[in-house]
C-alpha cells in the first residue's frame, strides 16, 4: 500500500505515495556510483526488443488492495497500488531512461520545450492522434480543467496535494487545439512533471466527478490498455488491449492485477497463480518465491525508503526533544542490516526525506543529525524535562513515558520494524507497546486523521522529488502531511530549491533542507528497500526497476 508516485504516471502523480510494505531522481550511471551511495543497478528486469517479443499471453501481478479512488489525487486515495494498477492503461507526458533522466514520451507529446524563463513559459506540443478512450481527443482543455482542478483554489475540488500546479498562472491554447503554453508565477524545475493533462476533463471539470465519480470505476484513460472489469469481491481488475490505441498494437491479450495479502504473496507466485511479484524486499516472501522452478529474481536500486513518522500536533510528541531523543535511540544502520540481511543486497540506510541513494545529490545528512546515540539521546530527554527512574525508565513529573506504535494487520514487515524500533527505545528508557489495527482503515482511520503517536509506513517517488518532497512537511495542511507538524524555515527553501535550475545548486539547497527536517524531527529516515521482484522465466520488459517505467507494448514473453 503506498502513497508517493512511481515514474509510471508522472502527470497523474505529481504527489508522494505511501508504502505499507517496505524517492527519487536520476542517477548517473546503470550500474551505481559509490559517491551517491548506488549498489544495485538501476533497470534489472529481463530486456527483449519489440520484435522479440511473441503476440498473446496473460500478465498476472499482485497488488494489496483496490483503490480507495481510482482517481490518484482525489484526497481519499495516492495509494502506490492505485499507480500499479493504472499503469499499463495511463500514460504520462514523459518517459524515464534507465538512469532516471527523462524524455517527451511521443505517443503522448510531440515536444515540449523552455521557450522563457523570466517568466517561466513551457510550449508543449501534443500528439494529435491521442485520444482518451471514450474516444474524445486529448487537448489543451484537458490541461486547462487538470491545472484548475489540481491547483488548490477551489476548494470544491477534494485533491490530495496542491503541489506544483499552484504555481502556474495560466495555461493558453497554442496554434491549434493541440498546442498550448503553461506560464509559471515563478521557475519550478520540476516543471516536466506538471505539463501533461493528467485526467480528461470528464473528470476534471467537475468536483463531484472528480471527488466520487471514479470511486468503483475507471475514468477514461490513454495508455495501451484499458480497465475492462473491476470485481470488488474478488480483488480483482483486468485489463484488456484499449481498442482507440493509437500506437504499436501492445503483446499481452489481458492483464489481470489480483489483490493477494502480503503474507500469502510468496506463495501465489510459487503456485503459479501471479507471474510478476514484487516481493516488497520480504525475506519470507522472497524465499517463497524462490521455489518456483521457472523464477527469475530481478534486484534493483529503489525508491521506496521507510521511516517513523511522529505525531507532533499532541502531546507528548509535539516536544521536540522527545521526538530527537527517539531518533537519536534508534540505531539505523543495524536496523536495517537485520531487515535485509536475508535479502542478498548491501544494506542501505535512507539519510534523506528528499533523494535516495542512486541519485545525485543524495547525502546521508541524518546520520550526521541524528545520528544514533545513547548518550545524545538521554540528554534531550534530560532538557525536556524527563529523568530516569531507578527502574531505567523515563518519566516526567512522575508520569513514566509510554509511546505507541500504530501498526497496520498482516503486514509482517511493519510489525518487524516496530518491534525493532520498540527493542532500541526499551535500551533507551523509552517505553513503547504496538497498537495493531486493521489494514484497511489504516490510512484512512488512523494515519491520514492523525489518529496515532507514532507509525511506521514507507514513502516512494519519482524521478523528480523536490518539489514532490514538499508536500509531505510543508505546509501542516498539505493532504500528506501526517505529521501534524512544520518549521517556517522549510517554506523558503523550498521555494529557492523549486526554482532552481542548476542541478548542483539544487542539491545543496535540498541538503539544507534535510538539516532543518532533522532538526525538528517530524521523522527519522531508516532504510531504503530495494526493488526486489520475482517473474516467469521468459516475462520480458516488466519488473524490478529504480526509475525506468515499462513501456506496456512490448511488455510480454519472448518468443
Amino acid at each position: 500500500m503506498k502513497r508517493k508516485t512511481t515514474a509510471a504516471l508522472v502527470a497523474v502523480t505529481a504527489t508522494a505515495t505511501l508504502t505499507l510494505a517496505a524517492c527519487g531522481g536520476g542517477s548517473n550511471s546503470s550500474s551505481g556510483s559509490p559517491n551517491n551511495g548506488a549498489v544495485l543497478p538501476n533497470t534489472a528486469w529481463a530486456k527483449a526488443s519489440y520484435d522479440e517479443v511473441k503476440q498473446g499471453g496473460t500478465l498476472v501481478q499482485a497488488v494489496s488492495q483496490l483503490p480507495y479512488n481510482f482517481v490518484f489525487q482525489q484526497a481519499n486515495d495516492g495509494l502506490g497500488d492505485t499507480v500499479t494498477i493504472e499503469a499499463p492503461t495511463v500514460l504520462g507526458g514523459v518517459i524515464f531512461k534507465p538512469d532516471g533522466t527523462w524524455q517527451p514520451d511521443p505517443n503522448t507529446v510531440e515536444s515540449a520545450k523552455v521557450v522563457s524563463k523570466d517568466p517561466l513559459r513551457i510550449e508543449v506540443k501534443l500528439n494529435p492522434k491521442a485520444v482518451w478512450s471514450d474516444g474524445k481527443p486529448i487537448t489543451y482543455v484537458d490541461m486547462v480543467n487538470t491545472w484548475k482542478a489540481l491547483n488548490g483554489t477551489n476548494p470544491k475540488f477534494e485533491i490530495l496535494s496542491d503541489q506544483g500546479f499552484k504555481d502556474i498562472s495560466a495555461v493558453t491554447k497554442g496554434a491549434n487545439e493541440f498546442e498550448y503554453t503553461i506560464t509559471w508565477k515563478k521557475v519550478n524545475a520540476d516543471w516536466p512533471n506538471y505539463m501533461y493533462p493528467a485526467y480528461p476533463s470528464v473528470v476534471t471539470s467537475d468536483p463531484k466527478a472528480f471527488n466520487t465519480g471514479y470511486v468503483k470505476k475507471m475514468y477514461p484513460s490513454n495508455g495501451p490498455y484499458v480497465v475492462s472489469s473491476i470485481d470488488a469481491n474478488a480483488g480483482v481488475v483486468t485489463e484488456i488491449p484499449n481498442p482507440r490505441w493509437w500506437g504499436r498494437k501492445p503483446k499481452l491479450d489481458k492483464i489481470v492485477m489480483r489483490v493477494v495479502n502480503q503474507d500469502s504473496l510468496g506463495q501465489a507466485f510459487a503456485n503459479k497463480e501471479i507471474n510478476l511479484l514484487d516481493t516488497q524486499a520480504n525475506p519470507d516472501v522472497l524465499a517463497q518465491a524462490m521455489k518456483r522452478p521457472d523464477a527469475e529474481i530481478q534486484k534493483s536500486g529503489g525508491l521506496t525508503w521507510t521511516q517513523l513518522t511522529f505525531n507532533g500536533s499532541k502531546a507528548p510528541l509535539n516536544d521536540v526533544h522527545l521526538r530527537r531523543a527517539i531518533a537519536h535511540a534508534i540505531d539505523r544502520k543495524t536496523m536495517v542490516s537485520v531487515i535485509q540481511k536475508q535479502l542478498g543486497v548491501t544494506p542501505s540506510v535512507q539519510g534523506s526525506v528528499v533523494y535516495v541513494p542512486g541519485q545525485a545529490g543524495y547525502k546521508d545528512v541524518a546520520d550526521t543529525e541524528i545520528g544514533y546515540s545513547l548518550k545524545d539521546s538521554a540528554a534531550e530527554m534530560k532538557a525536556g524535562g524527563y529523568t530516569k527512574g531507578s527502574d531505567g525508565m523515563f518519566a516526567k513529573n512522575g508520569t513514566p513515558v509510554s509511546l505507541s506504535i500504530t501498526v497496520p494487520s498482516d503486514t509482517p514487515t511493519n510489525a518487524q520494524r516496530a518491534q525493532l524500533i520498540q527493542g532500541f527505545l526499551k535500551k533507551a528508557g523509552i517505553a513503547v507497546k504496538l497498537d495493531t489495527v486493521p489494514t484497511a482503515k489504516y490510512f484512512g482511520d488512523y494515519v491520514t486523521p492523525l489518529n496515532y503517536q507514532m507509525t511506521s509506513f514507507s514513502w516512494s517517488g519519482t524521478p523528480f522529488p523536490v518539489s514532490t518532497s514538499q508536500s509531505l512537511f510543508d505546509p501542516v495542511k498539505s493532504g500528506q502531511n501526517y505529521t501534524g507538524i512544520t518549521d517556517p524555515r522549510l517554506a523558503p527553501l523550498w521555494d529557492k530549491a523549486n526554482a532552481e535550475l542548476d542541478p548542483a545548486k539544487q542539491q545543496a539547497i535540498v541538503n539544507e533542507i534535510d538539516k532543518v527536517v532533522f532538526d525538528y524531527v517530524p521523522m527519522v529516515t531508516l532504510g531504503t528497500t530495494p526493488t526486489i521482484w520475482a517473474a516467469e522465466k521468459g516475462l520480458v520488459n516488466a519488473g524490478a526497476s529504480q526509475f525506468q517505467a515499462p513501456d506496456y507494448t512490448q511488455v510480454g514473453f519472448k518468443k
